[in-house]
């Protein structure tokens, strides 16, 4: 007896499988990220706090933002933990 194969079915969860791997993999790699965030916490001691995804994240600021201000972060080499603002845009 022969099984039929949905072809659509094995396409999807191919295409699954290899984003998984690729997003995997790409979480340890040593590379700058570049991202755009909110702002939702004042410029304090050259730090403020960034919104991402859901998230909330503290990055060093060296010029004034204000709350809600659109800006574009960089995790140096994927560390999460050195994020700094390199410049807001203009509403």
């Amino acid at each position: 007896m022969v099984i039929p194969i949905n072809l659509q079915d094995v396409y999807k969860k191919l295409a699954e499988d290899m984003n998984y791997l690729i997003n995997s993999a790409s979480e340890n790699l040593k590379f700058d990220r570049t991202f755009r965030a909110l702002v939702n916490g004042a410029a304090k001691d050259g730090k403020c706090t960034i919104s991402y995804k859901n998230k909330t994240y503290t990055a060093r600021c060296s010029t004034q933002v204000n709350l809600n201000d659109a800006v574009w972060v960089c995790a140096p080499c994927n560390d999460w933990n050195s994020l700094y603002i390199q410049m807001f845009e203009f509403k």
